[in-house]
């Protein structure tokens, strides 16, 4: 019999022998196991005996025996939280069944150890893991169980609020934000854990990020069925056992953080679908889903809006000279300008090029023309290159409340309004409304 290495996880490999138990010890050392090591069923039996046996895994055919001979005496040795893995050439669905009655946890192929692998991960996930950072509230009213389980859950390395009342759970809430709810159903006071589940079923993402476990003494299933309508994620029968409820706590939070991670991403696909990636202001796309929006909520108010076309003057020159990592500096900093000179409720985009557009809702004639001029004069006086001041043109079209101009049609106006600026010597504002 081989000794075990120093470890806390203490596995014992039930194997005669050869290629194929090299490789499985060389798997379980992989992970940092504690490996006793039995080449018979007697031999297992004896050191389950002498030792506590986190996990077993044991080769299908023995010297004296087999597998599921061994499982069934094995079973009543063990902690009922410890698997036992059988590893075995083939396996016929006859003798699956008769291994999982024999209360073998698993069954994998010699010749696809990746199964295996997968195993062990979830295995030592659930028993050692923890999620860092993550602040539980116990709401529980029994003095020795809040104890019992604080002390488990601190141990794994999780932050534990405790409650015995939903009024004073309430008030943890206030003060914090946690990411699993262990909640018991009779509590001291006038409430019921229910009510406390109802209140954080408010929402359909409340399933997902307010994650509750429920611990009951009650197993009928009834009340199973109640608990399950009411949006609950799980529940553990009291006193539950260390491991398993452990285990579903990681989970539930894993799975918790596993969702913010995917709601996050997909915001900042949204921001980056909808962002210019140069200014940091909205792009094109945003321009033209947004626009119609506008308009529609400028004849709804009754009030003018104002579109503005701004073009930074000789930026090829700019590219040219200094090369396009200036040249997308010079575009950032107009834009911020740009951004700085309108009020939150506008809407500025970079339109493609050198090209600018703004939407100025509420804003008529005088008013975009004083916009547009202090952005003009901004630009000149605070962006500059080696060769001397930037400078932008601009055009700005009107449109009113009452009219049937389209936001394509305004656009296209202060285009030409941007045009008669360029032709006027640049670095200056022209309006389509003018008269003149």
């Amino acid at each position: 019999m081989t000794s075990a290495a120093s470890g806390s996880m203490q596995t014992l490999l039930v194997d005669p022998g050869g290629a194929s138990s090299a490789l499985l010890m060389a798997a379980l050392k992989r992970y940092g196991l504690a490996v006793w090591r039995a080449g018979s069923v007697e031999e297992a039996l004896a050191q389950a005996q002498r030792e506590r046996l986190d996990l077993v895994i044991t080769a299908w055919v023995l010297p004296d025996g087999d597998g599921i001979a061994l499982a069934r005496r094995l079973r009543p040795l063990l902690n009922e939280a410890a698997p036992i893995i059988l590893i075995s050439a083939s396996v016929s669905p006859e003798r699956l069944d008769e291994a999982f009655l024999a209360g073998i946890t698993d069954v994998f192929t010699r010749d696809d150890l990746e199964h295996l692998d997968n195993f062990l991960r979830y295995f030592l996930a659930s028993r050692t893991d923890t999620v860092i950072g993550a602040r539980l509230l116990l709401v529980e009213d029994s003095p020795a169980q809040q104890q019992h389980l604080t002390a488990m859950l601190q141990r794994r390395g999780y932050e534990v609020d405790v409650a015995s009342s939903v009024d004073a759970a309430r008030e943890h809430m206030r003060q914090h934000d946690h990411e699993l709810y262990l909640v018991d159903l009779v509590l001291l006071g006038m409430q019921s854990g229910i009510g406390l589940i109802r209140q954080l079923r408010r929402t359909a993402e409340d399933f997902v990020l307010r994650p509750v476990i429920v611990l009951t003494g009650y197993h009928d299933t009834a009340r199973k069925n109640e608990l399950y309508r009411l949006g609950v994620n799980d529940y553990v029968i009291k006193p539950p056992p260390d491991v398993e409820l452990l285990a579903r706590v990681y989970n539930l939070i894993y799975m918790r953080r596993l969702y913010q991670q995917l709601r996050e991403r997909e915001q900042l696909l949204q921001t980056m679908a909808l962002t210019d990636p140069v200014t940091g202001i909205a792009n094109r796309h945003t321009y033209d889903e947004a626009g119609p929006r506008y308009l529609e909520r400028t004849r709804r108010d009754g009030k003018p809006m104002a579109v503005m076309v701004v073009d930074i003057d000789h930026f090829k020159r700019v590219n040219d000279r200094h090369g396009h990592a200036y040249g997308d500096e010079v575009l950032t900093m107009v834009a911020q300008l740009m951004a700085q000179s309108v009020r939150a409720n506008d809407l500025v985009a970079r339109y493609g090029g050198e090209e600018f557009v703004a939407l100025l809702p509420g804003c008529g004639q005088p008013c975009a023309l004083r916009v547009a001029e202090q952005l003009r004069h901004g630009v000149a006086t605070r962006v500059s290159t080696p060769d001397g001041p930037v400078t932008v043109s601009i055009g700005i079209a009107v449109i009113e409340p009452a009219a049937a101009e389209t936001l394509e049609h305004a656009f296209e106006r202060a285009d030409k309004a941007l045009y008669q600026a360029k032709t006027a010597g640049r670095n200056c504002v022209k309006s389509a409304n003018d008269e003149h």
